[in-house]
């Protein structure tokens, strides 16, 4: 049975532990409302810029911007994967990986090549040790540098879908569905589908361009990478947030089992001790009082 101190000292150490989780979760909760307003407000720009690429695609020749060509038989994958730098944030990092590494050996084997790109260095560890292509990769993403790093991985993205050097393209990152929900999402940007068929009874209007239509696709498609890229950013940060919250509310509250447990277990231990203690001096007692009757 460990001894009163060694349980003090425990106690002492689950609450100093307490504390931290119970500050990280105040922090994670700070930046989780910044974060989800930022996404909020974002959301309705970004889906009627993809609304709008969308239609401008589909009544566009696919010849008139290479990011519009569509390889009937695609043959080279480009998986830009998101997670997050820094642990202590639940199963986040975790699922993706695990839900990654099932979909590249299930759903990748029609393509001849996958190439990589991560942002955020949980995914770009894990996956350093296996042989794979990886065109670049990304930490440090913060609220405050997200829209210059989506810029550079939306150029290079482009450059390569461009010159040939991959066939499609798509974003794997966790959509933030609720402080408690986050869905693994993948989505393919390259090549930019059309818009759904219009029913036969309707006729499709094009658009009035201005300048050009050629100055306003080329200005329109390469911004809509740049868009999703910024989308799914603020979509996995703010998904990390939450989930680490959720993580250090958890930690919390298991603290609180442990402290809790520990000073039952302190009580009884205690207890024990001056029960014993008591037994002695009865035992002692009695030892002597039939000593003196003798």
């Amino acid at each position: 049975m460990a001894s009163l101190s060694q349980i003090r000292t425990k106690i002492s150490s689950v609450k100093g532990t307490r504390r931290i989780m119970s500050a990280m979760k105040l922090i994670s909760a700070v930046k989780l409302k910044r974060a989800q307003d930022l996404l909020i407000a974002n959301r309705p720009y970004s889906d009627a810029y993809q609304e709008t690429t969308h239609n401008i695609a589909k009544r566009c020749d696919p010849e008139s911007h290479p990011l519009l060509r569509k390889e009937e038989n695609p043959r080279k994958l480009h998986l830009v994967f998101l997670t997050s730098d820094r642990g202590l944030c639940g199963s986040f990092n975790s699922h993706l990986i695990r839900k990654l590494e099932t979909y590249l050996v299930t759903e990748t084997k029609e393509y001849d090549e996958v190439i990589f790109s991560f942002l955020g260095r949980r995914g770009r560890d894990h996956f350093a040790k296996q042989d794979l292509r990886v065109s670049e990769s990304f930490t440090g993403i913060t609220d405050r540098n997200f829209m210059e790093i989506a810029e550079k991985v939306a150029q290079e993205l482009s450059e390569e879908y461009s010159k040939g050097e991959v066939d499609e393209v798509i974003l794997v990152y966790n959509y933030f569905k609720s402080a408690l929900t986050q869905e693994m999402t993948y989505e393919r940007v390259l090549p930019i589908e059309p818009a759904e068929e219009q029913s036969k009874d309707e006729t499709l209007i094009d658009y009035l361009y201005e300048p050009t239509q050629t100055e306003v696709i080329d200005k329109v498609i390469p911004k809509f990478i740049e868009a999703r890229v910024q989308r799914a950013i603020q979509e996995s940060q703010t998904s990390e947030h939450a989930a680490r919250m959720t993580a250090m509310e958890n930690a919390t509250s298991n603290a609180d089992d442990v402290i809790k447990n520990l000073t039952l277990l302190f009580n009884k231990t205690r207890q024990a001790m001056i029960t014993t203690e008591l037994m002695d001096i009865v035992n002692g007692t009695e030892a002597l009082s039939k000593g003196g009757d003798e």
